[in-house]
């Protein structure tokens, strides 16, 4: 059985380690097509009023290299992974050459306008699967035509989100109280300076025009640019405690970075929700705080607490682990779910 996987596979994109999950299940073979995307890839001017109007530009000519792929390797499964810019025609072209089954993943809040495109609206009715990781998008989903709308979960890397030894980190190994690695939003700006003021030593990693800045930021406060696949592993065992926000603007109630965290052995810190409460337990394999008054008081009893800290770190891994959060487990699942229709 052949998978074609059309996305962003730049290195430490989740878009990779999810066709690389498919690429380890032994029943299929796995053609990976990248879509040509890149992390910082400039745009000009007519592609930034195109992206805000809701009709992206296909810079990469996606439809054209996905329907050269498909003519060559006449695939079962057609999986495409977070793409805007696939257009009705190139689905119903590909329908017209082969039989495969039409998949589409989305990490993100698909229904929010930021995340929105007209292109991939037109074709909601032609999915034969709609996987999406957000519970809220299955409703809106159905109410938008899509036909097989599924929720799957989100997971982490078993191979890359590790836990790591001090002699392997270096000498930066715990060195702050708490690390952050994520976008700005104004919010978690405000509870990172609160921590700060509080006392708390902080790196966070996360730079970028219009997002963290010296001037916002709580001058104790270290910040660096962001970090990707193996030193994203490594930067968060810079901190005795990792943090975990999630993004308002995408309605998150957990996140991917909750799974990466959590299998890496980090002691979490993260905003309290019913997702975090139903993939880990509060008190044991996470600890949940519900504003900026009850994140200091949580953070200062970890920090005091050292033992209990590695214990809940601990906790949060095995949890991973037991509970088949990883991504190969998410891909052997998704293929259940794909071969079902």
């Amino acid at each position: 059985m052949k998978l074609l996987y059309h996305g962003p596979l730049w290195q430490g994109s989740t878009s990779l380690q999810r066709a690389q999950a498919f690429q380890e299940l032994s029943d299929i073979q796995v053609i990976a097509n990248d879509d040509g995307h890149r992390v910082g890839k400039s745009a000009n001017i007519i592609h930034r009023i195109r992206w805000k109007l809701r009709w992206p530009v296909d810079v990469n000519h996606e439809n054209e290299s996905l329907f050269v792929a498909v003519e060559q390797h006449r695939p079962d499964i057609i999986f495409v992974d977070s793409s805007k810019v696939i257009r009705r025609c190139t689905l119903r072209n590909i329908r017209a050459l082969c039989e495969a089954r039409l998949v589409y993943y989305t990490p993100d809040d698909i229904m929010a306008r930021h995340h929105f495109s007209y292109p991939l609206r037109q074709t909601f009715p032609d999915w034969d699967v709609f996987f999406t990781t957000k519970t809220f998008n299955v409703p809106e989903l159905k109410a938008a035509k899509v036909n097989n709308p599924i929720l799957v979960g989100k997971s982490f890397d078993p191979m890359l989100h590790n836990p790591m030894l001090s002699i392997d980190v270096g000498e930066e190994f715990e060195a702050f109280d708490i690390v952050f690695i994520g976008a700005y939003e104004k919010d978690r700006c405000q509870s990172i300076n609160r921590l700060a003021e509080a006392g708390l030593r902080i790196v966070l990693y996360g730079s970028g025009k219009g997002r963290w800045s010296g001037k916002s930021m709580h001058p104790s406060i270290t910040l660096r640019p962001s970090v990707f696949a193996e030193e994203y592993r490594r930067c968060w065992h810079h901190g005795k405690v990792a943090l975990c926000f999630l993004r308002k603007i995408n309605r998150d109630r957990i996140t991917q970075r909750t799974m990466e965290i959590a299998a890496m052995a980090r002691p979490m810190l993260a905003e309290k929700t019913d997702e975090h409460d139903d993939h880990f337990v509060d008190g044991k394999e996470y600890i949940g705080f519900r504003d900026d008054d009850d994140l200091v008081t949580q953070a200062r009893w970890l920090l005091q607490h050292d033992e209990e800290r590695t214990k809940i770190g601990h906790a949060g891994r095995l949890r991973c682990l037991n509970s088949n959060y990883s991504s190969l487990d998410r891909a052997r699942w998704m293929l259940r779910k794909i071969l079902e229709k």
